[in-house]
């Protein structure tokens, strides 16, 4: 059985800022740092936020190019606050 490399320092070329409504305290450096993030978006379901989860967790492995994981991140928060205002 072979091991995984995981490489949690991958980072991406320019950073995504998220928080709460207009105020983007938050500052998300690469996958690792966005999967982290994930844990806590308002909703964790939906192929937008599996298929980030993915990418994010595939950047760490070298599968894919970390830019791609960040564009998929930057879906699903935004699937997650559209949803969330859905709700309100």
């Amino acid at each position: 059985m072979g091991l995984v490399a995981v490489d949690f320092t991958v980072r991406w070329k320019s950073p995504v800022y998220v928080g709460d409504g207009p105020l983007l305290t938050k500052t998300i450096s690469g996958p690792a740092d966005a999967l982290r993030h994930m844990k806590n978006l308002s909703h964790r379901s939906g192929p937008i936020y599996w298929r980030a989860f993915d990418f994010c967790q595939h950047a760490l492995t070298n599968g894919v190019h970390p830019e791609i994981s960040r564009s998929h991140f930057i879906a699903a928060c935004a699937d997650a606050d559209a949803r969330r205002l859905e709700e309100d």
